[in-house]
């Protein structure tokens, strides 16, 4: 799906809903626009590489793969490859999707496969009030759009730290749960992943902070320079939670060795008790002349009240040195 808005030299703003009404814009020094290509064709990202003359290789990765984020500077254009740390709907886990730029003075190009929340945040304010979005630039519509990307990493930041929570209650009941091991190791895939793409994209946007680039604005240093700020920030909670992460892990082995030991002095205090008894038993299973005889009435019983003591007095030497 393409959408657009392009804002005229007099104000006026005119929308871009198919490839076909490209040619109707008058691109040039003071016209202002922005095309945003959401879950596109082939032939629609193909089409517009054509009108804008964009780079075949650019071209196809926005189709295809999923590249590191970069920057490279044409002459005309800079292209970018970034990536949201959640999609549109948001749940408890990362979803990374790719976006890809393309910003010159005048136009900005966004490609993306997937619906984006930051894309689609400021595709619906643009719509309110495009000439009002349009106004200050094109470079600031990026700055908005990679503003709220960033916004998104601290929410999943957020949700990350949320399931760590989780995790360590149910790391500590005694109950062991079995599922805490193979959750933890998905968290921590999770964090390691929005790590990397957090540390990659601050480094990304340090030329945009030292103003290298000749097709963003200089007055965005500033507001660039607090949006790495913030992805610095949110690399360092996710660093702390990596950290934390390994506290459930020693919880969890904690409480199942606590456990293991309970069980198997359990199973010991029941063999102990049944030794004597196993040897009383084998013992009067002898064919030889016992005491009391065979032949008394109450020679079972006798025994079996002799094994009841014995049981009674192993129970009590075990309560006084506190086994039990």
């Amino acid at each position: 799906m393409l959408s657009g808005f392009a804002r005229l030299p007099d104000g006026t703003v005119e929308t871009v809903a198919t490839v076909e009404d490209l040619p109707k814009i008058p691109v040039g020094k003071d016209v202002e626009l922005w095309l945003d290509l959401d879950q596109p064709t082939e032939e629609e990202v193909r089409a517009v590489g054509r009108t804008f003359n964009l780079d075949p290789d650019a071209v196809d990765d926005c189709l295809r793969g999923e590249q590191r984020p970069r920057v490279d500077e044409f002459d005309t254009y800079t292209f970018m490859v970034l990536y949201s740390a959640v999609g549109p709907e948001f749940g408890s886990t990362l979803d990374p999707r790719k976006l890809a730029v393309f910003c010159s003075s005048h136009f900005l190009i966004t490609v993306h496969r997937e619906p984006l929340r930051s894309v689609r945040a400021i595709r619906k304010r643009c719509e309110k009030n495009p000439a009002q979005a349009l106004e200050r630039g094109v470079d600031f519509v990026l700055y908005t759009i990679i503003d709220t990307m960033v916004d998104n990493y601290a929410l999943a930041a957020d949700a990350c730290e949320t399931r760590l929570e989780e995790l360590e209650d149910r790391s500590l009941e005694p109950d062991v749960d079995e599922a805490v091991l193979a959750e933890s190791a998905a968290l921590r895939r999770d964090l390691f992943e929005l790590r990397r793409l957090a540390t990659a994209q601050r480094e990304l946007l340090t030329p945009l902070v030292k103003g290298e680039y000749d097709h963003i604005s200089e007055s965005l240093e500033q507001r660039f320079s607090h949006v790495a700020d913030h992805l610095r920030d949110a690399a360092e909670v996710v660093e702390g939670l990596r950290e934390q992460l390994n506290t459930v892990r020693d919880n969890y082995h904690s409480i199942l060795a606590n456990r293991t030991n309970a069980i198997m002095k359990t199973l010991t205090l029941f063999a102990t008790i049944l030794l004597p008894l196993t040897l009383v038993t084998g013992v009067y299973g002898m064919n030889l002349p016992l005491w009391p005889p065979a032949e008394h009435p109450l020679s079972f019983w006798s025994v079996l009240a002799g094994m009841l003591v014995i049981t009674a007095g192993l129970l009590y030497y075990f309560r006084r040195k506190r086994w039990i």
